[in-house]
């Protein structure tokens, strides 16, 4: 899981005198999903399998790709 921070762009307020931030800082969290978990999530979903069972059929079945 990674963690980014975006902060919005200085704006005018008024009669342009004043500069401020309009909105704080934002932290929120992206997850990064790996093609194996996608794999075996719609492998899951598909065929009604537990995400245990469809991780070992991705993983017989090569599909997602492996980590070296």
């Amino acid at each position: 899981m990674k963690l980014k921070t975006e902060t919005a762009a200085p704006i005018a307020v008024g009669n342009g005198g004043d500069i401020s931030k309009a909105v704080t800082a934002g932290d929120y969290r992206t997850l990064t999903l790996s093609a194996t978990e996608i794999a075996s999530s719609i492998i899951a979903a598909r065929f009604r399998l537990s995400p245990c069972m469809a991780r070992l059929v991705c993983e017989l079945a090569q599909l997602g790709g492996r980590l070296a």
